[in-house]
């Protein structure tokens, strides 16, 4: 029925858990940050690090869908104390940062799977995901599944996060999909299932343990699933 599949990761394709609350980690990304010249301690970089997404949210009157960007983030931190790093530095932490932040990351089972086959029937197959380009990209390679996609779309390089039309509208655009031939599929009622419903997309939403608490019905035009394999069915 469709020619265009859209997915969202974490949540959906990715089973992933992660503990930013945890002192250790503020703990040793202090001590990192420390060994660099910008002198932290845990408190005082958890705070600064909140305070810097709420102020680029802060930037926007669409705050509630304005996405951080990580790549002005961290460099932002680190000027505070009067040190300067590089791209490649920046990258670095990211991925420190979420290396001990994580509890667990690894495929649901059928994820690979129904790709494929997506793949094998001649879809097209995109990625729409509310994620940082700096460490979700690494992830999605480490699991084997970055080049399944035909184009790969992450909220921190446009700036908005689904349910925002500003990155549903730009994934449309750019891959000139009609929304009659295409269909998001996520475990979000509000930024997958309505946020298609509302770009004019059909949707097929999946209820994980990440999957945040429904707030209502879902559109009529979604369908519900219980299993990633059930996305695509010869």
């Amino acid at each position: 029925m469709y020619q265009n599949y859209i997915f969202d990761l974490y949540g959906t394709l990715v089973d992933i858990h992660t503990n930013e609350q945890k002192h250790y980690l503020w703990d040793k990304m202090a001590l990192y940050m420390r060994l660099q010249g910008a002198d932290y301690t845990a408190a005082e970089l958890k705070k600064a690090y909140h305070a810097q997404i709420a102020a680029q949210r802060g930037e926007n009157i669409l705050s509630e869908e304005t996405e951080v960007s990580f790549e002005k983030l961290i460099p932002a931190l680190y000027q505070a104390k009067g040190v300067q790093i590089s791209q490649k530095q920046a990258s670095d932490w990211a991925i420190a940062f979420r290396t001990l932040s994580l509890e667990h990351l690894s495929l649901y089972e059928g994820a690979v799977d129904l790709l494929h086959r997506l793949r094998e029937r001649g879809k097209k197959i995109f990625l729409l995901s509310n994620a940082q380009r700096l460490f979700t990209e690494p992830e999605m390679r480490a699991l084997g599944i970055y080049d399944c996609f035909d184009a790969v779309y992450y909220s921190s390089d446009i700036g908005f996060m689904k349910p925002s039309p500003h990155f549903y509208q730009r994934l449309l655009q750019e891959q000139k999909l009609q929304p009659r031939n295409s269909v998001m599929v996520g475990n979000d009622d509000k930024a997958d299932a309505w946020g298609a419903h509302d770009n004019g997309l059909d949707s097929i939403y999946i209820y994980t343990r990440q999957s945040p608490k429904a707030d209502g019905p879902l559109p009529d035009n979604c369908r519900m699933i219980n299993d990633i394999s059930e996305v695509f069915n010869d």
